[in-house]
């Protein structure tokens, strides 16, 4: 459980960094729309100085400013404008319409589709560019504020295009008693007499306007109603224009400055500072703006993608930690292994070296026992019994013997000496060793293939071939047979096949033949063919064992021709 800490640990380091970058993406997300929200306003500050500057005084002709706005909305990134007076009523409009009802985007602030975001900007056009009941600066050129043609009302609604509207710049005369409805506003108690305002009424002609008439029209009002900066703005714009509604109102906007009334609540979302300036600013008006969310969308984009990046470095990262620690753990359980298997080879190697003297100690007393029951046997005056003894003690004497010398030849060290001989000629005199015994079970022996010249330790692999034709004889059934093939490979080595037609091995089977004292004979000792294998991996041959059609097939390859160089002797 500990060695997996690790991992636990990496996992944890991957869904950590996981979690940040979603977080920090969501972060660059909201400054990214707070961003546009920004900019937002900003266009909005920008959009209302735009305004001002289209009027003279307090009044703004709505063409000259939707003509402005437009604009603007041409070539910025804005979508659509719309400006709402302080009670909700649309004064202008430009660009595309709304993507959401301004009475919703007025409750809410803010409105995000996946094209556009939608924002509400509550801003100050100046002193003197709102009315009393509603009447606005922005004047529509069908009709004076507060007249029923002048465009509709109502929250949310666009800009009035009502019939009867006039020519672009031509004022229409005042309604009815509009220029009383101005001359009643109570504060012009403080700075205008009756007899001033019955005046002012008198010149209301049409007439354009001189210096000298400006003159008088100031001279009319209290020498301490007007400061002079407010003297000096009406002597700029007053002269030349006509004395008619229009005018008065805006003397009397400049002189007087905005009407009294409550100012629309406090957005929620606007601090008290913002709010406190555009009320002592006056003018408060609505800006509803569009902005394409396009830019934001590819910023948000790349910001994912450099994430991904961020995010798949990292997990890659602990991916080949993770990889470099198993394999560290591998190659530490690895050395710990080599060290137990060398122990343990030492400790074998030992026992090898005790069992082999133990084996030469023992085999002089079997050559003393072998020896007296020799003599014994041959006495003449010896009995037939006591000959038959000592002809069994003989007997199992030479086995024991035989075995003894099997485990010697293979706790031997092998240590091959190679050198050119005729692998054909080797075959034959094999032959000629197991003569007797092919006799005795009338097994046919032959070699096939083309007579070749071989690199090897000839006594090993003579042993090699005296092991497996021997398995073969004593495997097969009396009459059986016995074949040896000597075959051409093409990468030029030799390849060496015993066949035999006895019972054969299972395939299960093919590989536990080569084991020490692994044997399904009642006469082996089951360590022939590990000997076998051992001078094989000796000469950096290969040695299999495969079940045949009829009987058994052992193969021997990679032995190498005798004009071949050798490879080098690995094992010395």
């Amino acid at each position: 459980m500990r060695k997996n800490l690790i991992y636990v640990f990496l996992a944890l380091i991957g869904l950590s960094v996981a979690g940040w970058q979603a977080y920090e993406h969501q972060r660059v997300k909201e400054l990214a729309r707070r961003n546009v929200a920004s900019r937002a306003h900003d266009l909005s500050a920008a959009l209302s100085v735009v305004i001002r500057s289209q009027g003279r005084m307090a009044f703004i002709p709505r063409p000259r400013i939707e003509a402005a706005l437009n604009e603007l909305v041409n070539s910025t990134e804005l979508e659509s404008v719309v400006l709402l007076n302080g009670s909700g009523d649309s004064a202008a409009a430009a660009g595309k319409p709304l993507p959401v009802e301004p009475g919703v985007l007025l409750d809410h602030h803010e409105y995000w589709t996946r094209e556009s975001a939608s924002f509400a900007n509550l801003i100050a056009l100046g002193p003197g560019t709102e009315w009393p009941d509603g009447m606005e600066a922005v004047l529509p050129m069908d009709g004076p504020p507060g007249h029923p043609g002048a465009h509709g009302r109502g929250r949310g609604r666009g800009p009035g295009r009502g019939p009867g509207r006039g020519p672009m710049g031509a004022v229409p005369p005042p309604p009815p008693g509009f220029q009383e409805h101005l001359l009643d506003d109570p504060r012009l108690d403080s700075v205008l007499s009756e007899a001033s305002r019955g005046i002012l009424l008198d010149m209301m002609n049409q007439e354009p306007l001189d210096a000298s008439k400006v003159d008088e029209i100031l001279a009319l009002f209290d020498e301490n109603a007007i400061n002079e900066k407010a003297r000096e703005d009406l002597r700029r714009f007053l002269p030349g224009r006509p004395m008619n509604h229009d005018t008065l109102r805006e003397l009397f906007m400049t002189v007087l400055g905005p009407p009294p009334g409550p100012p629309p609540e406090q957005p929620p979302w606007m601090n008290k500072p913002d709010y406190d300036r555009l009320v002592k600013e006056h003018g408060i008006h609505w800006f509803l703006v569009t902005l394409p969310t396009r830019g934001l969308r590819a910023d948000l984009a790349e910001d994912l993608r450099l994430r991904g990046i961020v995010l798949g470095s990292a997990l890659l990262a602990c991916l080949a930690i993770a990889l470099v620690w198993r394999a560290f753990r591998h190659s530490a359980d690895l050395e710990i292994q080599l060290v137990h298997e060398r122990e343990t080879a030492t400790r074998l190697r030992d026992l090898n070296v005790t069992a082999a003297g133990l084996v030469h100690e023992t085999k002089n007393p079997l050559n003393l026992i072998r020896g007296m029951a020799q003599m014994i046997g041959r006495r003449p005056d010896t009995p037939d019994d006591i000959q038959n003894t000592a002809a069994k003690i003989t007997e199992e004497t030479d086995r024991v013997t035989g075995r003894l010398n099997q485990f010697l030849n293979y706790a031997r060290p092998v240590g091959p000496e190679p050198k050119p001989m005729d692998l054909n000629g080797l075959v034959q005199s094999v032959f000629d060793v197991l003569s007797f015994d092919c006799e005795e079970k009338n097994v046919v022996l032959e070699v096939t293939g083309p007579a070749v010249s071989v690199w090897a330790d000839e006594g090993m692999l003579r042993q090699t071939l005296f092991n497996l034709l021997l398995n073969a004889v004593q495997a097969v059934p009396n009459g059986g047979h016995v074949a040896v093939a000597i075959g051409m490979m093409p990468d030029k080595t030799v390849r060496l096949e015993v066949r035999d037609d006895g019972p054969g091995i299972a395939k299960e089977n093919c590989e536990e033949v080569f084991r020490p004292y692994y044997t399904t004979s009642e006469k082996g000792t089951g360590l022939g063919l590990a000997v076998v294998r051992q001078i094989a991996h000796a000469h950096q041959w290969t040695v299999n064992c495969e079940p045949g059609d009829n009987g058994a097939v052992f193969r021997v390859g990679g032995i190498r021709l005798a004009k071949t160089q050798p490879r080098e002797n690995t094992n010395g």
